[in-house]
């Protein structure tokens, strides 16, 4: 990723943090809230509900969960053997936005993947790692 590039993709999603962090008490939960307090509850239903009812998932070291039963199934197995604790937490995806160029009016589609680690401090979840990346270039034909 070029440097201007990877400091727009990082601050897209910093400011999108922020913004969820900022709205207020009339903005619904986010789907990482709503992870978060089920995951801690250990509860494979309440974490089911975040997901859409055609929601997938990647389990790590496993395979792809499609559709919500699937993934409660999937956390249900994990819960079985495992208890959440902790005061940090995970976030992964994928990234798509249009970046314009104020001098030349030019287009630029980003797309990207993205891991970041935020950690309980002093009351507030901040960022102690933050990696987005491109995707990688077509394969050539």
């Amino acid at each position: 990723m070029h440097m201007p590039n990877r400091l727009a993709a990082g601050l897209l999603l910093g400011g999108l943090a922020l913004a969820s962090t900022m709205a207020g008490a009339a903005e619904p939960q986010s789907a990482g809230d709503c992870f978060l307090a089920a995951f801690k509850a250990s509860d494979a239903d309440a974490v089911a509900a975040c997901y859409a009812e055609d929601g997938i998932i990647w389990f790590p070291g496993g395979p792809m969960a499609r559709g919500r039963e699937a993934i409660r199934d999937g956390f249900a197995g994990f819960f079985a053997h495992m208890t959440a604790t902790g005061d940090t937490r995970t976030t992964w995806g994928t990234y798509v936005f249009t970046m314009v160029d104020k001098a030349t009016q030019a287009e630029t589609t980003e797309r990207g993947r993205y891991v970041d680690v935020q950690k309980l401090i002093d009351g507030k979840w901040l960022y102690v790692v933050d990696h987005p990346s491109d995707d990688p270039p077509p394969a050539a034909e």
